[in-house]
């Protein structure tokens, strides 16, 4: 904003408080514009972090759906390798071979993200800016949990590398697949109470938004 001296050379009082008052009606009138301008953004950069958020908030309860599912199937498979290893333990062997496939969508954030880096949630209602932040620290333990769970699955196989079978193991290795079964079934639990928690959570943001 750019304050200029005048033109002409002011020779009366009448002359300065005219141009005094020149450069002061200029002024509220920028400084009024600005105003206009930042809160014209203002309002279209929460517009935007708040449609953003809902459309993630609906990709990320779909995600989640389909996640649950997928650990329902991990914990029959744990369950049926525990079966099999205790099978082989009292030389009863199926022939079966153990199974350590996984699969995990993470959830997105990219839209809180987003809005915190720009300020847009500062800009939001205490209540609305509160909400989102329980649900994405809700998604954060869901997804430090999963890592934990997948870890545990490629801890459980390890016995297993380099093309070794069932029937190669020794008796130590197959109760340290085991032991590491069970403990995947600890952390699939835990996981699948964090997401079930997860699950409420958005519940309770769907109703607040319809």
């Amino acid at each position: 904003m750019d304050v200029h001296a005048p033109h002409e050379p002011i020779h009366t009082w009448r002359d300065f408080f005219i141009h005094l008052i020149t450069i002061t009606v200029g002024l509220l009138i920028a400084l009024s514009l600005e105003g206009m301008v930042e809160s014209i953004h203002k309002h279209h950069l929460l517009h935007q972090a708040e449609t953003n958020l809902r459309d993630e908030l609906k990709s990320n309860i779909t995600t989640l759906a389909g996640d649950e599912r997928r650990l329902d199937s991990a914990k029959r498979q744990a369950e049926s390798n525990l079966r099999l290893l205790a099978a082989l333990k009292a030389h009863h062997s199926s022939g079966e071979e153990l199974q350590f496939t996984w699969q995990w969508n993470g959830l997105d954030t990219a839209a809180w993200d987003t809005a915190r880096n720009t300020g847009a949630i500062a800009l939001m209602p205490y209540e609305s800016a509160q909400g989102y932040s329980v649900i994405y620290a809700q998604q954060q333990m869901v997804g430090e949990q999963a890592t934990v769970y997948i870890r545990g699955i490629y801890r459980s196989s390890a016995p297993l590398q380099n093309g070794r079978k069932l029937a190669d193991l020794r008796p130590d290795e197959l109760d340290a697949i085991a032991t590491s079964q069970q403990q995947l079934l600890v952390d699939l639990n835990y996981l699948q109470d964090l997401c079930a928690s997860l699950d409420r959570i958005y519940g309770h943001a769907k109703r607040e938004k319809e």
